[in-house]
């Protein structure tokens, strides 16, 4: 075992520590809040293990395209390069996202605060995806301390906004040519045991339905827009079910995720007050989308179950606007990438992991999608715990998965 993969487990102290300092500011999206501060965090470390580190920023004029959810608050990425290497031309990119999604009312441990108990590490982030941020400092700072030299070169990215699309994150690295790679790994949750070699399509549709005010107390006066939405959603179940006789051939963590998925109010808003109709109500539809399927297909099976009420009901008036549209990205299960991350995993942990698309969608269609480069996701920590009240990373997968990310590095470009 090569030295650096060896250090790795000497430094787990200093791992656990990065996670902690990462987890402890709160980079909660939306609004996009310590964006800047946890940036200059990373920036400080990552200089003092002989990288090049520069911040990014979006311009401001472009938060309406890019980030009208989170006006007022900066958009930037790190990006930066390890400066001992052999050649400059690019070899290996590893890249996270640093902003977590708002932690909802459920936990039981202060969020920001995070604790060690039993193996574990309790935080809102630390599976999704702070403990990546933590490896991908690990493996720099592997290879720094044992004066590791590598034959190309190795270049990383901390970014913004892949809770929310990642249009001012990854997405814009790449629109300004920022990221050039023979390969790329985000270092995502994936275990127990996992390759993501890609992921599901993602549509966000908003549905409004308007109606007409009255008093509660004369409901007939008015057009209840509440009841039109309901009548909606209530199509829109009967799609949900159609869905589920369309079966993808690309290789699934498991069988729940072989077919399409609509998730139907996800978000509800509508009312003024309580004695009074509503005269507009929306909601948020989830879809997933198989690799079999695009994003405008899934957008005019929705418009179809739309037009099929308006011709039933001539009061009903529905919009749909589209929020986000993220088609299916994935590579081989053959990839030189892919196999590399397989086999550098079982030498770790001593036993095969699956290859598989990933359910839920991330910042690897940017690069697969967009730039042509092999993109997969392997890191610490669990999706299973991710969004959930007292997330927790397994301490000894945040060391393991930074051995293996090391020795990834060392077998590519190393």
């Amino acid at each position: 075992m090569h030295s650096a993969v060896q250090h790795v487990a000497a430094i787990g102290d200093q791992l656990v520590a990065y996670l902690k300092d990462l987890v402890r500011i709160p980079t909660v999206n939306p609004p996009g809040a310590h964006y800047q501060e946890l940036c200059e965090y990373a920036q400080e470390r990552l200089r003092r293990l002989d990288c090049d580190v520069d911040l990014v920023w979006v311009p401001e004029q472009r938060e309406d395209e890019l980030y009208p959810f989170g006006k007022g608050h900066p958009r930037l990425s790190l990006v930066g390069r390890y400066r001992k290497s052999r050649q400059e031309r690019p070899g290996l990119h590893l890249s996270g996202h640093y902003d977590v999604v708002p932690a909802g009312t459920s936990w039981r441990r202060d969020p920001f605060r995070p604790e060690e108990e039993d193996g574990r590490l309790y935080g809102l982030g630390t599976s999704d995806m702070k403990g990546g941020l933590a490896s991908i400092l690990g493996v720099i700072q592997a290879l720094h301390e044992t004066n590791t030299t590598l034959r190309h070169g190795l270049t990383f990215s901390f970014t913004p906004d892949e809770e929310t699309g990642g249009l001012a994150g990854m997405g814009y690295l790449v629109q300004q040519g920022l990221v050039q790679a023979d390969y790329a790994i985000i270092t995502e949750p994936s275990q127990p045991h996992f390759v993501r070699i890609g992921h599901r399509g993602v549509l966000w549709v908003e549905v409004i339905t308007r109606g007409k005010t009255a008093h509660a107390s004369m409901p007939h006066r008015g057009i209840n827009a509440f009841k039109k939405l309901v009548r909606v959603a209530q199509q829109l179940e009967t799609l949900e079910r159609e869905l589920e006789g369309k079966r993808t051939a690309a290789p699934v963590m498991s069988e729940e995720e072989r077919h399409p998925t609509l998730c139907i109010g996800s978000v509800v808003r509508g009312g003024v007050k309580t004695n009074v109709v509503p005269d507009e109500c929306t909601m948020m539809l989830d879809r997933r989308l198989i690799p079999e399927e695009t994003t405008r297909e899934a957008f005019e099976e929705i418009c179809a179950v739309v037009e099929q009420l308006r011709r039933e009901d001539p009061q009903l008036q529905v919009e749909l606007r589209q929020h986000l549209g993220i088609e299916a990205a994935s590579i081989a299960t053959d990839n030189l990438l892919a196999q590399t991350v397989a086999a550098c995993h079982a030498q770790i942990y001593g036993r095969q992991p699956a290859i598989a698309i990933s359910p839920g969608f991330n910042d690897t269609h940017y690069l697969i999608r967009g730039l042509g480069i092999p993109a997969l996701t392997y890191g610490p920590g669990t999706t299973g715990v991710a969004h959930a009240p007292d997330e927790y990373i397994v301490i000894d997968d945040l060391i393991k998965a930074t051995q293996v990310l090391v020795q990834v590095a060392l077998t590519l470009v190393g």
